[in-house]
């Protein structure tokens, strides 16, 4: 089968209906992650972080017209790389070379000299490809075809950071790690205080937590810098879905310095457009919750041990749970992969892709 590519206007409507709709055709219902609001708005220029970057959303289609391959080509002024992302394709390789010649091509114009990915535009939307352990996936997962692995090396890519996250069994109620047991209290003598958010002080974390990430997070790969209501208007939602115990900041002299965030796993269920039967998911799973997301976590580097002592106090809160949880995407060969390591059951690995197109 021969395949063609080209850019489309999210003022198109056959052609944005149709990249809009390929990843219903490919995923089981309980694997797809789409968030097709989002997704359109990222492709109108309506998006809160639309400011920092212009879009180039391509499709490839078949013989007979029919889409085959997808795509967006970021860029960002300041970069040398640009980000290719929203890929998916069929299972021919050759419609997702297609695809990709044509990306390239888009990007060497832009005065690019890389492409990096998979990145949906933004680090503070979705980036890293799934290379293994395929199933459903957990929320915040960057879920993809257990094909794309294979078929982006084909394309010349390659390996360009490594993550893992790994996934621990129940802890026992008189479980205990000798190295963390003793972090908590440590810290607590010296006068650190560890606090969970509630309904009054959440958006006051929110703040706090987002001073912490800009300091602790620039040097991760595809990071950009957002303002503070930026970031509130991309986390505020979590309000309404997070188990408040779940989320610890650390204070040192009523300085937070730093984080542990944690939310349930709803599944796909926070993806896309909220129905009725989401909504029940999500309720019961709130309620009673079988597996915790370790998402952030983030310590000033002058206070170390400090992420000892925030894990140890989420492990008991997972112990009178009784719940899973998983220590999601955590680049590979940092220490707090190795947490807790007597409970990992599982590990999940991710890669980000590079590409030198001159």
């Amino acid at each position: 089968m021969k395949y063609t590519a080209k850019l489309f206007s999210a003022d198109n409507k056959k052609e944005l209906s149709d990249f809009l709709s390929l990843p219903k055709k490919l995923y089981k219902k309980n694997e797809l992650m789409q968030d097709r609001s989002e997704e359109k708005a990222l492709l109108r220029g309506s998006h809160i972080l639309s400011r920092y970057f212009r879009v180039f959303p391509i499709i490839a289609l078949d013989e007979n017209r029919k889409i085959a391959a997808r795509c967006v080509v970021t860029i960002y002024p300041d970069r040398s790389c640009a980000y290719f992302g929203f890929f998916e394709s069929i299972n021919d390789i050759e419609a997702t070379k297609t695809l990709l010649k044509f990306a390239e091509s888009i990007a060497k114009i832009q005065g690019k000299s890389s492409m990096v990915g998979p990145v949906d535009c933004s680090f503070w939307i979705r980036y890293r490809l799934k290379t293994d352990n395929f199933g459903s996936p957990y929320t915040g997962e960057p879920y993809n075809l257990n094909y794309y692995e294979k078929f982006l090396c084909g394309c010349g890519f390659s390996s360009f950071g490594e993550y893992i996250s790994n996934l621990y069994g129940r802890i026992p109620a008189e479980y205990s790690d000798g190295k963390f047991s003793r972090r908590l209290p440590q810290f607590e003598e010296k006068g650190y205080k560890l606090k969970s958010p509630n309904n009054v002080t959440f958006e006051q974390s929110l703040r706090e937590i987002y001073h912490l990430i800009m300091e602790l997070y620039n040097d991760f790969q595809t990071f950009s810098p957002i303002t503070e209501n930026e970031f509130s208007e991309i986390y505020s939602p979590l309000k309404k879905i997070v188990d408040y115990s779940m989320v610890k900041v650390a204070y040192f002299h009523e300085e937070a310095v730093g984080f542990f965030v944690s939310i349930p796993d709803f599944g796909n269920a926070v993806r896309g457009s909220l129905t009725p039967v989401k909504l029940l998911k999500i309720l019961s799973t709130k309620k009673k919750c079988k597996q915790y997301i370790l998402l952030y976590l983030g310590i000033k580097p002058e206070h170390k041990g400090l992420g000892k002592a925030l894990s140890e106090a989420l492990c008991q809160n997972l112990a009178d749970n009784g719940a899973d949880s998983i220590g999601a995407l955590i680049r590979a060969g940092k220490v707090n992969g190795s947490y807790f390591n007597k409970l990992i059951k599982e590990t999940y690995n991710y890669k980000l892709f590079k590409k030198n197109i001159l």
